[in-house]
């Protein structure tokens, strides 16, 4: 046992208390110096985004897409919108309002396929009420202008997609690309194509959106920290004792 003595107090944790504390303010401390690196990611993220949004648009074809460099770069692709096999991302709320982000697979050639974000619609009156999401430029070559992203972060799944994908659209509670290329007989890139405004007239394309903002990584490092200097303040109090003296 450590014994301590400075003037009239005398500090002597035991072993044992002192083992819990010291893993809990390691963890503690993990915590908060993760909260701080997820922070700065985020920031790094912010800041990338809004520079490249204001980028000149690239040919997809001179894209470098084995890193992330591709990330939230402005291109322009050619290929062909497949209207047969269109996806309906459930749960998606623009204006308070419940609808789909609808995704479309752009053929680029007779086996590869980019998942394009067309935007937002909106429910209809009921759930068997799919939204009309049928293009006109189905199988015909075109130009599409779009910013190059990751797929729509899963989140927390409570349940797998309950769709067997025997109807189209086929509406789902979220983007698995790996999942998604076993039912539409192509071959799917790793990433997404969010469709540039300027090119959409039927539905919403909606800004990126960060999960949590590099601010709310940062209030909850300083909640780690707070709550490791409690934890040694309660500590040190706790085994400090006033010496009796003559």
């Amino acid at each position: 046992m450590l014994h301590i003595k400075i003037k009239h107090y005398l500090f002597s944790p035991s072993w044992f208390p002192s083992i819990i504390t010291a893993a809990l303010l390691y963890l503690m401390l993990s915590l908060a110096f993760w909260q701080l690196d997820r922070a700065e990611y985020k920031s790094n993220l912010q800041t990338t985004i809004e520079s490249r949004q204001n980028t000149a648009a690239l040919d997809f074809n001179s894209i470098d897409t084995s890193g992330d460099k591709w990330l939230y770069q402005p291109v322009f692709i050619k290929g062909k919108l497949d209207g047969s096999y269109q996806l309906l991302h459930d749960n998606q709320v623009n204006n308070m309002l419940a609808g789909y982000g609808v995704f479309t697979p752009l053929k680029i050639s007779a086996t590869q396929a980019i998942l394009v974000n067309r935007g937002w619609v909106a429910t209809g009156k009921s759930r068997t009420q799919i939204p009309d999401v049928s293009i006109t430029e189905n199988e015909t070559p075109i130009l599409l202008n779009g910013l190059l992203a990751p797929a729509p972060s899963k989140g927390l799944v409570l349940s797998d997609n309950a769709n067997d994908y025997t109807q189209w659209p086929a509406v789902l509670q979220y983007i698995d690309i790996a999942e998604i290329e076993q039912h539409i007989q192509l071959e799917l890139l790793p990433m997404i194509l969010i469709l540039d405004r300027a090119e959409q007239t039927r539905f919403d394309v909606l800004p990126i959106k960060i999960n949590m903002r590099s601010g709310k990584h940062t209030a909850y490092a300083f909640q780690w920290f707070a709550l490791s200097l409690t934890l040694l303040i309660i500590y040190f109090v706790v085994n400090t004792k006033r010496t009796q003296h003559s």
